[in-house]
């Protein structure tokens, strides 16, 4: 589509359909796309109020009459047969500065805005990304699993076809398991959910071994989570390293195909411990840093230049500098060339040419870039204190009976947060402390697991000024999902959503 000068407009599947109609309207879309019959089904009502009702194409059959995307092949073939030099023609047409896509990306708060972004952007951005690790395109598999709309995994591919190397595309997250050991990946892209996701499931399994075997995988825990790239371990560290391989991450190593050269993490916060365990197994994870605006890569950690808890070195060609109160701001062939049709929120977005990520952090003297919050979520108490939100969740959300955590207390006396359980590791907890119940409120509302969850705020608490420590908190009985418009297709947290459905709960807390 975008070779002959066509824009296209991804669109998430799990958007509301007030988002679809935003987006196909303000976008001028003349044509849809839809993968299959349930999900044209469900933006029928506005397809047909924009008025492309005959101008889907479906990549499955329908009852509908539509056009399938096999059809519209055949097309394009007697096309071809007639005018054989037209696709060479509208190709040659298009220059590097032609705007090649319009991305509104999931967002957490307010209307969408279409981030116009050039051929230009695309090719810079992974032909630099690909320039920063070695490639042995035959020997080289990727399986990708984020879905296509996104900005990452969109450059990524793109960075796998210019390099030349095999692409296998998952079934579905749920299968994402199965498909690496069948696959036997050598990379991958992730958030880092998935890795959240697969210490779970490590963890819970371990819980039902043996004692000795639940005490050798946690002493290599232990050892993962004291690993250093960037350091020199004395002799008697390597010896456990070393044996710690033999009997746990080897075996970690198994489950995710054995094939592994690194995974990249973008999209959220990777929790360092996180990367220190899968790289001491074996897996190295580099942390990386981007935007929807920036195409997206600003900063990548690299195989010889990692450093765990930052999301690396400024990418070659890019700049990146950081403003009085600590915002990043970025210039380079990456950037963006605006919002469509958005001339105020695009001159809101710029300080001359330089793009205002909204991102807080600083480079530290070797040029690494650490991200320490969004300029937007930082909290002022009424006391007048500042409290970076993400940081607390993040300690937070690193216990492995915590799924994820949301801090309150903009405007408020004092901090509190919501709790959202891990509800796989909580009832493995239930069973060994003989807790019984009949549903998740009676689970989490259980004077143990009050208790339990006291004890893993008390601890966050000594890592925290006095002004950010939590002061009150509630366990939630529920889960956060895409559906109920609580998380972005990326898995970040509508923190506005969420404060809303919670209101009262909040409110209480700040009662006298």
């Amino acid at each position: 589509i975008i070779s002959i000068g066509a824009i296209d407009v991804p669109i998430y599947t799990t958007q509301s359909l007030p988002q679809v109609e935003f987006i196909l309207t303000n976008s001028e879309s003349k044509m849809i796309f839809i993968s299959t019959k349930q999900l044209y089904e469900r933006v029928l009502p506005v397809i047909e109020k924009v008025g492309l009702g005959d101008k889907v194409i479906t990549f499955e059959k329908s009852a509908d009459n539509l056009m399938t995307l096999e059809e519209l092949e055949e097309k394009g073939k007697e096309l071809d047969k007639n005018n054989p030099n037209l696709y060479d023609e509208l190709k040659s047409k298009v220059k590097p500065a032609d705007l090649a896509t319009i991305i509104y990306p999931s967002g957490t708060t307010g209307e969408p805005k279409g981030v116009m972004l050039t051929h230009s952007n695309f090719i810079s951005n992974a032909t630099t990304c690909a320039s920063l690790f070695t490639w042995d395109a035959e020997k080289e598999i990727a399986l990708t699993y984020l879905p296509l709309s996104h900005i990452f995994e969109r450059m990524i591919i793109y960075l796998y076809l210019y390099i030349g190397i095999q692409i296998w595309y998952a079934e579905s997250i749920d299968k994402l398991a199965d498909n690496l050991l069948e696959v036997r990946p050598t990379v991958m892209t992730t958030v880092p959910r998935f890795l959240e996701k697969a210490e779970e499931r490590m963890i819970a399994q371990v819980q039902k071994m043996s004692p000795l075997k639940r005490k050798i995988f946690n002493w290599a825990l232990n050892i993962a989570k004291q690993y250093d790239p960037e350091k020199r371990f004395p002799l008697s560290y390597k010896i456990k390293h070393k044996l710690a391989d033999i009997l746990v991450y080897k075996k970690i190593r198994q489950r995710f195909g054995g094939r592994f050269r690194f995974i990249v993490s973008g999209g959220a916060a990777l929790r360092p411990d996180l990367a220190r365990i899968f790289t001491a197994a074996g897996i190295p994870v580099l942390q990386g840093y981007g935007l929807t605006e920036t195409s997206p890569v600003i900063s990548v950690n690299r195989l010889e230049r990692n450093r765990i808890g930052s999301v690396g070195p400024v990418i070659p060609g890019v700049a990146v500098k950081i403003a009085e109160d600590g915002e990043i701001l970025v210039d380079g062939p990456n950037v963006m060339k605006g919002y469509y049709k958005n001339e105020e929120a695009t001159l809101k977005a710029f300080e001359h040419t330089w793009f205002k990520t909204g991102d807080i952090g600083y480079l530290d003297k070797d040029g690494f870039l650490f991200i320490t919050d969004r300029k937007k979520d930082l909290i002022k108490t009424s006391g007048g204190k500042f409290i970076a939100p993400q940081v607390i969740e993040n300690l937070l959300s690193s216990n492995v009976y915590i799924d994820k955590a949301i801090v309150i207390g903009e405007g408020r006396k004092f901090a509190s947060a919501l709790i959202f359980p891990n509800f796989e590791t909580l009832k493995q907890f239930a069973h060994e402390n003989n807790i019984t119940y009949s549903n998740n409120a009676e689970l989490v509302n259980h004077p143990k697991v009050q208790e339990l969850y006291q004890k893993i705020v008390d601890q966050v608490n000594q890592h925290l000024a006095q002004w950010e420590t939590i002061k009150k908190f509630a366990v939630i009985d529920g889960v956060l999902t895409i559906e109920d418009d609580y998380l972005t297709p990326t898995l970040k947290v509508k923190r506005r959503n969420v404060e809303a459905r919670y209101k009262d709960l909040i409110d209480s807390f700040y009662k006298e």
